[in-house]
C-alpha cells in the first residue's frame, strides 16, 4: 500500500478516538448546546469565543476533518486498492458510517440533547472507529507474517469471537444509557449501591446493571484471552494483542471506580469513555489477529492434506 494511504488511514484511526473523547467531553462539561443551532454555531463560520462555545464547535470541526480524511480514504482505495474486496467494504462502510454520525449530530442538537439519539450517534462512533481499525490492520498486521505462528483451533472460536466484541459495545452503550437516562451518579459507592447488589429504584438498577455488565466483560475477555495465550504456541503478536485487551478492560474499570470515588468529576466521565474507546478497539484488534491465525493455520492443514496443489 502507498504511503499516503497508510498515513491517511491512521490519521483517521487517530481523529475518530479523539472525536470520540471530544463527544465525551462535550457531555460531561455539558456543552452540548454551546452551540444551539447546525451546521452553523449562533449563526455564525466563526463562533464566540466562549467556554461551552467553544468546546462543542471543537468537536464539530474535528468531525468535518475526520469526514475529509475517511473521504480521501475512499477515494484512494477506489483508484488503487478496488480489487480488494474487503478493503473497499471497510471504506464504503466508514464512509457511510462518517456520514451518519455527521447527519446524527446535527439531528442530536435540533432534538435539543435527545438521550437515544445520543446513544445512537455514541455507537455509529464506536462502529466508524472499529471499521477504520480493521483498515488500519490490513497494511499494519496483515503483511506480519513471521508474527503469524500457527494458532491451534479453539473451539466455537466465531462464536466467542462475536460475544466478546458484543459484550463490550453493550458495555460502551449500556454505559451511555446510564448518563442518558442520568443514572450516571445514582450510586455514589463502589463495589455496591447504598450497601446492596441490587437496590430498589430504576435508576439505581441501571447504574448496578452497567457495573454487572463490566464484571461479565471483564470474565469473559478474561477467559477468551487465557484460552488465545494457551493456543498461541510461539505466537508473540497474538500474546501482545490479548495482554493489552485484558489489560485495558482492567484499568477500564478500575477507572469506573475511581470516577465514583471521585464524585463523579468531569475529567473522569471523559477518561472513562475514552479507555473505552481502547477497549473496543484492541478486542477488535485481537479478534482480527486471532482470525488470520487461525486462516493461516487452516491453509497449512490444508496444504498438508493435498486439497491444495
Amino acid at each position: 500500500m502507498t504511503i499516503t494511504y497508510k498515513v491517511v488511514a491512521l490519521l483517521s484511526l487517530v481523529v475518530s478516538f479523539i472525536q470520540i473523547a471530544l463527544g465525551g467531553f462535550v457531555r460531561a462539561s455539558e456543552s452540548g448546546l454551546g452551540c444551539p443551532d447546525w451546521p452553523l454555531c449562533h449563526g455564525k463560520i466563526i463562533p464566540p469565543f466562549e467556554f461551552h462555545t467553544l468546546i462543542e464547535y471543537s468537536h464539530r470541526l474535528n468531525g468535518s476533518l475526520l469526514g475529509i480524511l475517511v473521504a480521501v480514504l475512499l477515494i484512494i482505495c477506489i483508484m488503487r486498492y478496488r480489487r480488494d474486496k474487503q478493503l473497499m467494504l471497510a471504506n464504503y462502510a466508514a464512509f457511510t458510517l462518517v456520514v451518519s454520525a455527521g447527519i446524527l449530530g446535527g439531528i442530536t442538537v435540533i432534538t435539543e440533547l435527545a438521550w437515544w439519539i445520543r446513544l445512537i450517534h455514541l455507537g455509529i462512533a464506536q462502529f466508524l472507529a472499529a471499521c477504520l481499525m480493521y483498515i488500519t490492520y490490513k497494511f499494519a498486521f496483515d503483511n506480519l507474517s513471521n508474527d503469524y505462528s500457527y494458532l491451534n483451533p479453539i473451539r466455537a472460536w466465531k462464536w466467542k469471537k462475536i460475544l466478546c466484541v458484543s459484550l463490550v459495545f453493550l458495555l460502551i452503550v449500556s454505559g451511555s444509557y446510564m448518563v442518558g437516562i442520568g443514572a450516571s451518579s445514582s450510586c455514589s459507592s463502589w463495589p455496591l449501591c447504598k450497601g446492596l447488589s441490587i437496590p430498589d429504584g430504576i435508576s439505581y438498577q441501571v447504574h448496578m446493571g452497567h457495573r454487572y455488565i463490566s464484571v461479565v466483560t471483564l470474565a469473559f475477555v478474561g477467559y477468551i484471552s487465557i484460552e488465545l495465550m494457551i493456543h498461541a504456541k510461539g505466537n508473540k503478536l497474538i500474546k501482545r494483542v490479548t495482554h493489552s485487551a485484558l489489560g485495558l478492560l482492567g484499568i477500564q474499570i478500575i477507572l469506573g471506580a475511581v470516577t465514583v470515588w471521585s464524585g463523579f468529576s468531569s475529567h473522569m466521565k471523559v477518561t472513562h469513555l475514552s479507555v473505552a474507546t481502547l477497549v473496543w478497539l484492541s478486542v477488535i484488534l485481537m479478534s482480527l489477529v486471532a482470525e488470520k491465525s487461525f486462516s493461516k493455520n487452516d491453509l497449512v492443514n490444508n496444504v498438508a492434506e493435498g486439497k491444495y496443489a
